[in-house]
């Protein structure tokens, strides 16, 4: 018995330490450097081959470490159409024990496009897409800013040094948020936790992006397009789709990034509601969150290191959105006639002045 007790004692001990992501509990940016193949890697990005690397930070007593990984490129849309790949970092866990990575084992690392001002600045806005919806709800992914340091471990001429940042793994997120991750192959309107799937809606309209689907994901991969499904343990709904990778964003406006001829709109910076009708009586309550948080939410999509005349342009975007959601008029006619089903009643909002 005594044997027992002290077993489960352990277990538990092991389990709070697994629970911990001392990675995404700073703010502040975090330095590394990481050694791979990385030219080979490059140029076989599509292929997304997987090399050895070493990840190099400093720690708080000022003695570098470096830590073996493994690296590999990621994604789609982003293979074909970036010079430099997003990536995916993966540790053992023993190699990052008491590390600022423990508890990690894959980690997404997004990665400027190009070598230019304007694709540091794409990503400087992704990052601060991910922080605002953090402002708005818990049931998000956390992010950590990065500034990385890349050489080639086969050439000591090639080194690049970009701003980046890492994405938390779905599986530490769900388990943070006391929650299950899987992937059903659609979702059906009475599965969703309404007011999480209102949220995500009114983030996707601000930053103008059409890029995702709540319903179901890519043929044989699962739910969601751009977004991953939570669900309370042991539950049946309450579903929750968190979204992610939004650079088809319009408050991003890359150069790549191109709308669904199927939505019917021209281009990226369009704005185009893409909520159900039977959430239209979760809007007000959405709209009172974004605007109570108006301030905390508007400092994330505007990084003070974005530059000059792109924090100008996103002021504006972001101010667009907050006269069309406060203005009853104008909510009518862009949410609840363009809401997905039939609409069975007016939103009701107050103008609110800010």
């Amino acid at each position: 018995m005594k044997g027992c007790l002290i077993g489960f004692l352990i277990l538990l001990v092991a389990e709070a330490a697994f629970g911990q992501q001392p990675l995404f509990e700073s703010e502040d940016t975090l330095a590394l450097t990481i050694e791979a193949p990385m030219r080979t890697l490059i140029v076989k990005r599509r292929e997304k081959p997987e090399f050895d690397a070493f990840v190099t930070y400093v720690s708080d007593s000022g003695e570098a470490r470096s830590l073996p990984a493994r690296i590999s490129s990621r994604g789609n849309a982003r293979l074909a159409s970036c010079a430099f790949p997003p990536l995916r970092i993966e540790f053992e866990p023993a190699d990052v024990s008491g590390t600022p990575f423990e508890g990690q084992r894959r980690l997404k690392m997004v990665t400027p496009c190009k070598r230019s001002r304007k694709a540091q600045d794409w990503l400087l806005q992704e990052y601060g897409i991910y922080r605002a919806y953090n402002v708005v709800t818990d049931l998000s992914y956390r992010v950590r800013r990065l500034q990385v340091v890349f050489r080639d471990s086969e050439s000591s001429r090639w080194e690049r040094e970009y701003p980046a940042f890492f994405i938390e793994d779905t599986g530490r997120m769900a388990e943070r948020l006391g929650m299950a991750s899987l992937r059903p192959p659609a979702i059906k309107t009475a599965q969703f936790d309404g007011e999480s799937l209102t949220h995500g809606m009114l983030l996707q309209y601000l930053i103008a992006n059409t890029d995702f689907s709540v319903k179901r994901g890519p043929k044989g991969e699962g739910c969601c397009h751009n977004g991953r499904v939570l669900v309370p343990a042991g539950q049946q709904d309450g579903f929750v789709v968190v979204p992610y990778d939004f650079d088809q964003a319009g408050v991003i406006n890359t150069d790549y990034a191109l709308p669904d001829e199927r939505l019917g709109i021209r281009n990226v910076t369009s704005r185009l509601y893409r909520g159900f009708c039977w959430q239209n009586d979760m809007l007000p309550g959405a709209i009172e969150r974004f605007n109570e948080r108006r301030d905390a939410i508007t400092s994330a999509l505007v990084p003070v290191a974005l530059s000059g005349a792109r924090q100008k342009r996103a002021l504006r975007f972001i101010d667009r959105f907050y006269e069309t959601v406060n203005d009853p008029e104008e909510l009518e006619e862009r949410f609840v006639a363009k809401c997905r089903g039939a609409a069975s009643f007016p939103i009701r909002v107050t103008r609110t002045e800010k």
